[in-house]
This record gives C-alpha cells, structure tokens and sequence, in this order.
C-alpha cells in the first residue's frame, strides 16, 4: 500500500506539503503500541542507524488501517516496513520512517 495516496483523502494545504489539526485528529488516532525506528539521516543526525522510540498512531482512512505513523514534532512519518536500517552502535536492525506530511498548529 502506497502511503501517500493517503492523503488524496485529505484537505492539503501550504503547496501540498501540510494538512490541517481538523484533519489529523479526525483520521489519525494514538495508540498504546510503540514503535523504535530511525529516520536514516533524514533527520541531519542519524546517519549510522542511531533510533528513536515513538507512540504510534493509526489511521481510520479504510485500506491504510495497517500502516504505522509516528508524529515527531509537527511532521507525521509512516513506517516503512520493508526497509530496515542496521544501527552501528548497537547492531540492531529498526525500520525506517519516511515523512509524510506537517500537521498544521490548531
């Protein structure tokens, strides 16, 4: 499943890069699953593999109810489950977060 087809079923705003609170808090809902992952230098920091651990956020859009998203400051990423990066430091494989979009501030 294409996670960025996801957001034809969203009202994009600023030259497509950003949806509104509205929407969010409408299709995205908190879950208790966490998720450790890592953004693969896309971040400027995590060039070796170094991760992070996220709350993970699911949607109620019907056909994309398994992709796993995490919010990280305004942006919403989506997991991307056949990519896994090998952190140098400890050895361990995490799956990858690609960006999304920016949630809009209320």
């Amino acid at each position: 499943m294409n996670a960025y087809t996801l957001l034809n079923h969203m009202n994009l705003q600023t030259y497509n890069t950003e949806i509104t609170r509205t929407d969010f808090n409408q299709f995205f809902t908190k879950t208790n699953e966490r998720v450790t992952f890592t953004f693969n230098g896309w971040d400027g920091k995590s060039y070796d593999g170094e991760s992070r651990t996220g709350r993970v956020y699911r949607t109620t859009i019907k056909g994309y109810e398994e992709i796993r998203f995490i919010k990280v400051g305004k942006s919403l990423h989506f997991i991307d489950e056949d990519s896994s990066v090998t952190e140098k430091a400890t050895g361990k494989a995490h799956k990858e977060a690609n960006w999304l979009v920016d949630v809009a501030r209320a």
